[in-house]
């Protein structure tokens, strides 16, 4: 199974890059650019996690946001 942990929320969250996304790359979660990701399932968006949370995000914030994720991948 296939899962998002809080580090990669955090890891997307300090991404320079403003394209940059979470993705599906062999059976795991990965950072790419939004280019990059073209051949993937795009998990969740530099642009979804400003938008929904601000520059910053909390542990608890991250905690919650992977594990829905996760869930969404599951289903």
């Amino acid at each position: 199974m296939v899962m998002v942990t809080a580090d990669d929320i955090r890891v997307l969250a300090q991404a320079e890059q403003a394209d940059a996304v979470l993705a599906v790359l062999d059976d795991d979660v990965r950072l790419c650019a939004g280019d990059e990701a073209t051949q993937a399932q795009v998990v969740y968006t530099k642009d979804d996690l400003i938008a929904e949370y601000g520059e910053e995000i909390t542990d608890v914030q991250a905690e919650t946001l992977a594990a829905g994720l996760t869930a969404q991948l599951a289903g």
